[in-house]
């Protein structure tokens, strides 16, 4: 479609709850755009959103995934209280850990912390197993191909609930999502902020939800997965900074730094995000030109 624009989900782990906010705003302000884009976190609220377009409804439906007992003791739920415990309590908090998910064994010996039938029994409540192209809303996400490492947009045919799980799977925490003979990583690896994926489905303006935190925090990390992601957080932002330049409008809601995983901030998320989209309306109204076609709210 000539001329069309996405809005665009970007990952971020627990600091996606920020799109949330960020759609409220563009709900009550009418704001309409041609695709909707979601890439890791991105895909589960965008994929969540573009079923069933209804706000309250993609707030309800994530908190009741955080809320989820299988998400909650996962490694990923339980991440942030776990790194909040007392020096006397390391070793208790350790054995634990290694002991109720053998993360340890799992690093050297699979794909991922988390085994597939984990990851399926908390996503897979939440996202409906429908074709894309039955979305109330045009959505597209995307995911790498960990053999090949090329990336794949997800749309059209494609089912929704895979290549949801397939773009929000975490290198080393989720193990790759298997989709046909092929197996996918979190898209964000390539396309974070979904740019790329935009282009691919025609839109030629972009505004981008960027949920990253506020600058590359200077802390030490406390543990061995904290390094990992933090190296990658500094490799994706030189990434990023590449894609900010083709988007049209990129928004940042977050304001200061969070850990990954600190779902506890899911209220404070969702608020940035509000504010955010409403401090900005004005420019998103500048390149989505209020144009009635294919709207975020109805098909």
């Amino acid at each position: 479609m000539a001329g069309s624009i996405s809005l665009n989900l970007g990952g971020g782990a627990a600091r996606g709850f920020a799109h949330i906010g960020a759609i409220r705003a563009l709900k009550e302000h009418d704001i309409r755009f041609d695709h909707l884009i979601g890439i890791s976190m991105g895909a589960i609220c965008g994929g969540v959103y573009a079923v069933m377009p209804d706000v309250d409804f993609l707030e309800k439906r994530l908190k009741q995934l955080i809320n989820f007992e299988p998400f909650r003791d996962s490694v990923v739920g339980s991440w942030t209280s776990s790194q909040q415990e007392t020096p006397r309590s390391f070793v208790r908090r350790a054995q634990k850990i290694v002991s109720s998910t053998n993360i340890l064994r799992r690093i050297f010996t699979a794909t991922g912390v988390l085994t597939a039938a984990e990851v399926h029994g908390v996503l897979h409540p939440f996202i409906a197993d429908v074709a894309m192209s039955s979305a109330e809303i045009p959505f597209a996400t995307a995911a790498v191909n960990i053999r090949n490492g090329e990336l794949r947009v997800f749309r059209g045919a494609d089912r929704l609930r895979p290549a949801v799980c397939a773009s929000a799977s975490m290198p080393l925490i989720f193990p790759p999502e298997k989709i046909g003979s092929e197996w996918y990583v979190d898209g964000g690896v390539l396309d974070k902020l979904g740019v790329e994926t935009a282009a691919r489905v025609g839109a030629e303006r972009v505004v981008v939800f960027d949920v990253s935190d506020e600058k590359l925090p200077d802390s030490l990390p406390k543990s061995g997965f904290d390094v990992m992601l933090k190296t990658e957080e500094i490799a994706s932002e030189h990434r990023r900074n590449v894609q900010l330049e083709r988007a049209s409008l990129v928004i940042k809601p977050i304001k200061g730094n969070f850990h990954w995983a600190d779902y506890s901030a899911a209220d404070d998320f969702m608020q940035m995000g509000y504010e955010a989209a409403n401090a900005h309306m004005h420019d998103i109204r500048g390149v989505a030109n209020n144009r009635r076609l294919f709207g975020l709210f109805r098909r």
